[in-house]
């Protein structure tokens, strides 16, 4: 299977269980990938073949933002929900990272996977 990705994608937001950690939006990283047939789009050169990258960065800015959730795990499920119903893929890898959490770790996280069997 094809893939199209998408790493460190880098967004500002409020995340978190504890007071401190809603007050001020945090860093988070995203890595996505997404499988499906890219074949058409290939021997056609049209985007509409292909998964739009940039439209799905945009939207998962734009979820990630306006979600605001407690846990990490809770926006991975979210994300993945809306790529797969939106974009249709195969399935869909989410892997969310949160630089500044832990003092003594470069980076803490989630990684998902979904398929469109997996959808609830």
């Amino acid at each position: 299977m094809d893939k199209t990705f998408i790493r460190d994608l880098k967004v500002h937001a409020i995340i978190g269980v504890y007071d401190f950690e809603r007050k001020h939006a945090q860093p988070l990283s995203f890595d996505i990938e997404m499988t499906s047939d890219l074949t058409k789009a290939g021997e056609s050169d049209d985007l509409n073949y292909a998964i739009n990258y940039a439209a799905v960065s945009q939207d998962v800015i734009d979820l990630t933002k306006s979600l605001k959730p407690q846990l990490i795990e809770r926006l991975a499920d979210a994300v993945a929900a809306m790529i797969l119903e939106k974009y249709q893929p195969e399935s869909v890898t989410i892997r969310i990272s949160k630089p500044d959490a832990v003092a003594a770790a470069s980076a803490v996280g989630v990684e998902i996977t979904r398929s469109k069997n997996s959808q609830r």
